[in-house]
């Protein structure tokens, strides 16, 4: 079962976390000023948007609404219509703009869901093309694109400053499989390279419970992308053992399927040539036993 917990982070920041943060139970936050709430992803439905709406609208109900999307995968952006249809404004990177705008994406190939309600794209995002800073009224946060493909080929992190907190989206998992679908793990790798740059005391992953700056959850996640790409140099890895290698290796993640298209993504960069997307699903789907059912 999925709890959410409500989270404050600083006097300004709070994490709303949905855990322990598997398929399509992100984390999301809010940064409020004195006139503005800065909303941090949205959710995977029309109800748990509309909760996590309620939640960041408590503090402050008559302030201004901008809601940022860290990427384009539906558990962070399927709310984006809305905040829309509350009055607020929705910021993504270009190309994440570009892929919500195509949805949405809810994946029935893989998944066993159908209570998805309104979740179709707003008709207006606004594309973040560089760092940005948002006035929020006695304070600020600040829109950073990751400046490699990493998780995505779109992602933002926001920083806080005043509260040391930031959130990472999906460049961090907790206690979760991390996924590679749509990404480069090199470039991943270089991402949290850059991540540590912030300084950060607090900070807030795409999936499972918030990270302090003294655990060892950003050096964990690195030493696993590595260890993708250092085992798939061979032309024909056996994708069968090195499955059962990384479930050995990280038990304490779940969503465990996660790592046969983690390792077809990081042999297709070794070998310098687009994933299989079709071949690494259907992997995952063999990995899985079949269909993957939602408690959303």
């Amino acid at each position: 079962m999925t709890a959410t917990a409500i989270t404050r982070t600083g006097k300004h920041s709070t994490a709303y976390l949905q855990l322990p943060g598997g398929w399509f139970h992100n984390n999301a936050g809010w940064i409020t000023g004195e006139n503005r709430t800065l909303l941090v992803d949205t959710c995977a439905t029309e109800s748990r948007s509309r909760a996590l709406l309620e939640a960041a609208r408590g503090p402050a109900p008559g302030t201004t609404l901008t809601a940022v999307l860290t990427h384009a995968h539906g558990d962070h952006s399927h709310g984006a219509r809305q905040v829309v249809e509350h009055g607020g404004a929705v910021h993504a990177a270009n190309s994440a703009v570009e892929e919500i705008h195509d949805g949405p994406h809810t994946y029935p190939e893989l998944f066993e869901y159908a209570d998805w309600g309104s979740i179709d794209p707003p008709e207006h995002i606004t594309p973040v093309t560089g760092p940005t800073t948002i006035e929020l009224g006695e304070t600020h946060a600040e829109i950073h694109p990751v400046p490699t493909r990493a998780h995505t080929d779109g992602d933002l992190v926001i920083h806080h400053p005043d509260d040391g907190v930031l959130f990472t989206g999906d460049l961090l998992f907790h206690g979760v499989t991390p996924l590679a679908l749509h990404g480069s793990i090199g470039g991943w790798i270089e991402a949290l390279d850059w991540v540590e740059g912030f300084d950060a005391e607090t900070l807030v992953p795409g999936h499972g419970p918030v990270i302090t700056s003294n655990d060892s959850v950003l050096a964990q996640q690195r030493e696993y992308l590595r260890w993708l790409l250092d085992s798939t140099t061979e032309a024909l890895p056996d994708f069968g053992a090195l499955e059962e290698r990384a479930r050995r290796g990280w038990p304490e993640w779940h969503d465990a399927e996660r790592h046969s298209v983690n390792l077809r993504v990081a042999h297709a960069e070794n070998r310098r040539h687009t994933p299989d997307l079709a071949d690494a699903i259907a992997a995952m789907l063999g990995a899985a036993g079949n269909r993957i059912p939602l408690e959303l």
